[in-house]
């Protein structure tokens, strides 16, 4: 797949035609996947490319002066889960307060010398100062032909990243992953901890994120590890370790039946069930009695649901 990055005033020099579909698509969801799979079919039948045209950085950071804004998607993660749907090219422009105050007719002019011949777009997209540009707007225009795809629902719900952030902050996976159209995962690598787990006999794996990615609510999941494309079981941990009277917020694993030696490798973090709160123990031993009822339950959860290890991530 081809990616390419393009700033206000720089020269265009791809020249194939596409067919593509324009958003931030934070979470390539179930409901993203709609204009996706609108584009691929619409690149074979006018046998041009299938492209997505995204934006970097998020436009609330432009827009709103926001920082620290945690995703469900790194740009990364986003452009290898189109990949796997059928998108061969993925292209970024650059969202500056220009980019941002452009007029509607320019706007329009720039996706054309990019070769836009057909866009797809969502109900929902807005574009070109005060978002007076959409829908509307773009189905007035002749430079190029337009689609408009409707709201997806699941369960009579639309499919949205804020919904699914939501789900995600109050512990409902299973849910999140319905909308998602996968499990949630975080990507990573493997860091140096506190040791603590390893003296207890639940060795972790401390996930030092790529990425600020949305982090679920603090508790004990259900999850898998993906190393080196292999999915494991794992019980998953998000919090503070009250226990131990930590401040900073961590994310470990204890992956089931592994040993490996695997400091400073990447990793995919998978969250599909949440078990339990995080608590704090009077003891140690409270701890260990406690963690070993996690296990258990989480590996008869698995042995309920053989499914849940067939995910192998589609982000390599």
């Amino acid at each position: 797949m081809k990616i390419l990055k393009r700033t206000l005033g720089e020269a265009w020099i791809q020249s194939e035609d596409i067919v593509a579909c324009i958003g931030y698509f934070d979470g390539l969801h179930a409901g993203h996947m709609g204009l996706v799979r609108q584009v691929v079919k619409l690149a074979r039948q006018q046998q041009l490319t299938p492209a997505l045209i995204t934006f970097d950085p998020d436009p609330w950071v432009t827009l709103r002066g926001m920082h620290d804004v945690a995703h469900l998607t790194s740009m990364r993660d986003r452009q290898m889960l189109a990949e796997k749907a059928g998108i061969q090219m993925f292209i970024i422009l650059d969202f500056t307060s220009e980019m941002a105050n452009m007029e509607v007719e320019a706007f329009h002019e720039m996706l054309a010398q990019m070769h836009v011949r057909h866009l797809v777009c969502g109900h929902d997209f807005h574009y070109g100062r005060y978002g007076a540009g959409g829908p509307r707007t773009l189905l007035e225009q002749h430079a190029f032909a337009v689609s408009v795809i409707e709201p997806i629902t699941y369960e009579g719900v639309r499919i949205s990243s804020s919904r699914i952030e939501q789900l995600i902050k109050e512990g409902d996976m299973e849910m999140a992953a319905a909308l998602l159209g996968r499990f949630y995962f975080i990507r990573g690598k493997v860091a140096h901890g506190f040791q603590r787990g390893r003296h207890m006999r639940f060795p972790t794996a401390n996930l030092q994120m790529d990425s600020l990615y949305l982090l679920p609510r603090k508790g004990v999941y259900a999850g898998s590890v993906e190393v080196s494309g292999k999915l494991h079981p794992a019980m998953i941990n998000v919090g503070s370790n009250p226990t131990f009277r930590n401040d900073e917020v961590s994310i470990e694993a204890n992956i089931f039946d592994f040993d490996d030696n695997i400091y400073g490798m990447p990793v995919i973090f998978r969250f599909i069930r949440f078990t339990r709160e995080e608590k704090r123990f009077d003891s140690g031993e409270e701890l260990i009695w406690q963690l070993k009822s996690d296990r258990e339950m989480i590996r008869a959860l698995f042995a309920q649901h053989p499914d849940w290890l067939k995910e192998v991530c589609a982000c390599g």
